[in-house]
């Protein structure tokens, strides 16, 4: 097989890899007697590992519009997991702290994605060099497809875009169509 036709079979492989994970994430876990969907899950995570992140760095790190994280933090503030503090000397922007039960909820969480991973390592026939690989080839293709298709976070059709870089995908056969 060419190089162009495996990677157009990973790319296969990564779409039906997203659909198996929004088939999963529709449904709600509950940890610490909180009910979460799996983008709020995700969300509070990221929150936990920036403890303090504005909304707006929250949605480019999320790869979401501001309006759509808006919703997922209005959604963990109602639960009682996140609490939006104003920053000082900024009184348009917020920051994002967890609560006690955030944090509880975030380490249940954690926990439950480790013993998810054990499960998989468990089930699957792969060699930790096997997995190496495999994460250095889907980092290499997100930082590929986020430099020229994302601007601050946010899909930009690449035809629309000013930046150099982006121009220069249209180089590329697909980005013609």
């Amino acid at each position: 097989m060419s190089k162009p036709d495996c990677f157009t079979a990973l790319l296969d492989q990564f779409y039906n890899m997203e659909r198996i994970i929004a088939a999963i994430e529709k449904q709600p876990k509950t940890y610490e007697g909180v009910s979460l969907h799996a983008n709020e899950t995700h969300t509070l995570k990221l929150i936990a590992q920036f403890e303090g992140i504005s909304q707006a760095d929250l949605s480019e790190r999320m790869y979401r519009t501001k309006g759509a994280t808006s919703v997922a933090v209005d959604k963990l503030v109602k639960k009682g997991l996140v609490l939006r503090v104003r920053e000082e000397g900024n009184q348009r922007r917020y920051l994002l702290t967890l609560t006690d039960l955030g944090r509880r909820v975030h380490e249940a969480h954690l926990r439950y994605d480790g013993g998810h991973a054990e499960w998989a390592v468990e089930k699957l026939d792969l060699t930790e060099q096997d997995l190496e690989t495999t994460i250095r080839t889907m980092n290499s293709v997100v930082a590929l497809y986020s430099q020229y298709y994302l601007k601050d976070g946010v899909y930009v059709d690449p035809r629309a875009a000013e930046s150099p870089a982006v121009r220069e995908a249209l180089d590329c056969p697909a980005a013609k169509k």
